[in-house]
């Protein structure tokens, strides 16, 4: 996980949200790791039939949250990025700060 480029920080979390290992400004964060498992848990009202969550991103203006699911585990980054920057195939809703 710390090899991902531009990574402010991440989280390893079991199914039911507890933290296994976490480092960089996610370390010993259960807010997040609590915030990102009530999200997960909110996402399966959207669930199609036949089809699992792979991944979901949380974007903010200068950084967002990669979340996906594997071998059981929940995989959080938190992933600097310059909000000018827009994929063709994108779309991001960017939320400004009070």
């Amino acid at each position: 996980m710390e090899r991902i480029p531009e990574q402010m920080g991440y989280l390893i979390m079991t199914m039911d949200g507890a933290v296994i290992s976490s480092g960089g400004d996610l370390e010993n964060n259960e807010n997040i790791a609590d915030i990102i498992s009530k999200t997960i848990g909110t996402s399966k009202s959207l669930y199609v039939p036949d089809e699992q969550f792979q991944s979901m991103s949380i974007l903010f203006q200068h950084y967002h949250y990669s979340v996906c699911v594997s071998n059981k585990k929940i995989h959080v980054s938190k992933i600097r990025h310059d909000p000018n920057t827009l994929e063709s195939d994108e779309v991001r809703v960017i939320t400004e700060g009070s």
